[in-house]
C-alpha cells in the first residue's frame, strides 16, 4: 500500500504560514461622539474567538447633582484625595436598590452609594475620582473637610437607574 504525503505536506506548509501571519494585537478604535474612549479587550492565541469586547473604561455614570454637607464630621479632604488616587487603576461597583453600601474607604474618607432602581446599576473607578474632585474643588473647607452628596444616572440592567451617592466619614 502506497501512501501520499502530498496532502500531509499541504497542510504542515499551511499551518506554518497561518503561524507567521503578523497578528493585529491592539485593535484601534476611532472615538466615538461623545468622545467618550473604548478601550479594546486584549486577545490570544488561546482566547475562544469571541468577538472584541469594547468597554468604557471605568465611567459607568452620567452627570451628577452636588449637595454640600460639609461639617466639623467630615472626613478630610486630604484622605479622600487619598482614596482617589488608590482607585486609579480601575474597578467596577454594583450598587443595588434601595440599599446603602460603602464603595471605597481611606482614612478619616469613605465613599458610598445607594441604588433608586430598578435592580442593579454600576459605578466606576473614573465616576467615584470625579465626584471626589469636583466635591472637593467645590466644597473644601476651611479647615480641610469635605462632605458631599448628590445624584446621578449609571448603567445597570434595565437601561440602569440613578443613584444617590455621598462622601462622609468612616
Amino acid at each position: 500500500m502506497k501512501l501520499s504525503l502530498l496532502p500531509y505536506a499541504a497542510v504542515a506548509a499551511l499551518s506554518g504560514l497561518v503561524q507567521a501571519a503578523p497578528s493585529p494585537g491592539r485593535l484601534s478604535v476611532p472615538l466615538r461622539e461623545d468622545r467618550a474612549a473604548a478601550v479594546a479587550e486584549n486577545r490570544t492565541e488561546a482566547d475562544d474567538g469571541v468577538a472584541f469586547l469594547l468597554n468604557k473604561r471605568g465611567n459607568k455614570c452620567g452627570h451628577s447633582s452636588f449637595e454640600d454637607r460639609g461639617s466639623e464630621a467630615s472626613p478630610y479632604a486630604s484622605d479622600c484625595e487619598m482614596l482617589a488616587h488608590n482607585i486609579a487603576s480601575g474597578g467596577d461597583w454594583t450598587v443595588t436598590h434601595g440599599v446603602h453600601r460603602t464603595l471605597a474607604q481611606y482614612g478619616t474618607c469613605a465613599f458610598g452609594a445607594e441604588g433608586g432602581g430598578p435592580w442593579y446599576t454600576w459605578v466606576g473607578n473614573e465616576d467615584i475620582r470625579d465626584l471626589i474632585r469636583d466635591s472637593i474643588n467645590k466644597f473644601k473647607r476651611p479647615d480641610g473637610k469635605v462632605g458631599s452628596r448628590g445624584w446621578m444616572k449609571c448603567s445597570g440592567n434595565s437601561g440602569g437607574g440613578r443613584i444617590l451617592w455621598g462622601i462622609y466619614h468612616t
